[in-house]
């Protein structure tokens, strides 16, 4: 049984896998991040290329690591020019997507990454059980979904 799972790979679900491995509060082998995609952050990254974004609209501090400054000290240790826009020091897009690869990388979450759709999730005695449509079953401790406005939920 494993100790955590989180439902959705995007940019909730990688904070708060990033959250979990960094403070301690669980390791990669305890730890199954279930989402449709290949890869972590596969929506975001399609979404934001549709649209052409150069820069985000939030300041540097807000990334998917726990440190406020992770990405700044990323982009320092690079040495890129003109990867923050304005006062309030908004990344550009190339810059934040890298340093998510990065921290992902880092934190070896592909070891976690579950790919698959989820059907169901239902509350046992000992935690939670996870179907997912490729028939696998995952059984967790505790449960994150952490889904986007354009999925649905299916408790039972």
């Amino acid at each position: 049984m494993l100790e955590w799972i989180i439902i959705g790979g995007g940019i909730q679900g990688m904070t708060m896998a990033a959250f979990l491995l960094k403070s301690g509060k669980t390791t990669v082998d305890q730890l199954a991040i279930v989402d449709r995609n290949e890869e972590p952050l596969a929506r975001w990254k399609q979404c934001t290329e549709v649209i052409s974004m150069p820069y985000l609209r939030s300041p540097s501090v807000h990334h998917l690591d726990v440190n406020p400054f992770s990405l700044q000290k990323y982009v320092e240790k690079a040495d890129w020019k003109n990867n923050f826009y304005g006062q309030y020091k908004r990344p550009s897009l190339q810059s934040f997507n890298e340093h998510c690869v990065h921290l992902a990388d880092d934190l070896t979450i592909k070891q976690a990454w579950v790919q698959g759709e989820v059907i169901s999730a239902c509350k046992t005695g000992q935690g939670w059980e996870i179907q997912l449509q490729n028939k696998r079953r995952l059984e967790g401790q505790k449960l994150v979904i952490s889904i986007g406005i354009g999925e649905t939920a299916l408790l039972a």
